[in-house]
């Protein structure tokens, strides 16, 4: 058990490191949207994106912080 810390084998290990990459790639794609989105909101009205393309990007990182949150829930079930 010590081999591995926390983790009793290496597919624990395992299973654990790629759901942190995973979480860690959603993150950083929300992150980014919301800087777009943003970039956006301080252009003038008439060269701005639709309101609609706005609400699906928010929706988008919706979905991925949701995503997010699942990930961390079955990773507290497991520890």
């Amino acid at each position: 058990m010590a081999k591995y810390g926390k983790y009793r084998s290496m597919q624990e290990l395992l299973e654990a490191k790629q759901g942190g990459v995973m979480v860690n790639r959603m993150l950083e794609g929300v992150v980014e949207n919301i800087q777009k989105i943003r970039k956006e909101l301080k252009k003038p009205k008439s060269q701005r994106w639709s309101r609609w393309i706005i609400d699906n990007e928010l929706r988008h990182d919706l979905v991925s912080l949701n995503k997010v949150i699942k990930q961390l829930k079955r990773n507290a079930k497991l520890n």
